[in-house]
């Protein structure tokens, strides 16, 4: 398996560095987690299946999009059915993926915790200065939609993604979250298999949570076939 490559300060300060760097704060990634939490407590036992888990993913894509947006003036960005925003030169674009156990350990090498579809493949061979010809180019023409920005194939092909990866515990009535911005460098089966670059979180730890039905799905990534 590819080594990860991390940067070796877990330090508050150098994570605000680093963030800084990519023009976003740690603030803005716990409360993104944090409103995704206070969204899953909403879903009751005798919600559908999976009503807390996609809860969730949504507090998690409208928080990152609105802290971003009136806090460093980035924009919505749907991008190969990827919910994402982007900031104001549109080099970098964030979006929201769960993760599995070694999520937020430097010295783990995390995976998406369900298998992601042709839209991640995408934007993680654009992050490796992969070209595709082969791809279909309407994948790379992004979707501005309402309030949002459009692409033009350089710009998406120069388009650097990052995902804010989170994987949840609970033990009693501590709820315990794990968490890195990272960026996805090669793709296979569904699954990230290097990372380009990571940049590891405090984790955000959070009581008095209530018992709910599921996990749910996790992020909505239709699954397109190449042709």
């Amino acid at each position: 398996m590819p080594l990860s490559l991390v940067d070796p300060s877990s330090e508050p300060e150098g994570v605000q560095a680093q963030l800084g760097g990519l023009g976003t704060r740690l603030e803005f990634l716990h409360d993104v987690l944090r409103a995704g939490e206070a969204a899953r407590r909403t879903a009751v036992p005798n919600d559908p299946t999976g009503t807390a888990g996609r809860r969730a993913y949504e507090a998690h894509v409208r928080t990152v999009r609105e802290l971003h947006i009136a806090q460093q003036g980035w924009a919505r960005l749907v991008h190969g059915r990827l919910e994402l925003v982007c900031n104001g030169d549109r080099s970098v674009a964030m979006g929201v993926m769960v993760g599995d156990a070694a999520t937020g350990q430097a010295s783990l090498f995390p995976r998406n915790a369900r298998r992601r579809g042709s839209a991640t493949e995408m934007v993680t061979r654009a992050n490796a200065g992969e070209r595709a010809p082969h791809v279909q180019t309407a994948l790379f023409v992004a979707d501005a939609g309402p309030v949002g920005v459009a692409l033009s194939e350089e710009e998406a092909f120069a388009l650097k993604t990052w995902f804010l990866l989170s994987y949840r515990t609970k033990t009693g009535d501590t709820v315990r979250i794990d968490c890195e911005l990272s960026r996805p460098k090669r793709f296979e089966d569904g699954f990230v298999v290097e990372w380009g670059r990571r940049i590891p979180l405090p984790p955000l730890v959070m009581d008095g949570i209530e018992h709910l039905n599921d996990y749910g799905p996790g992020e909505i990534d239709i699954p397109v076939d190449f042709r």
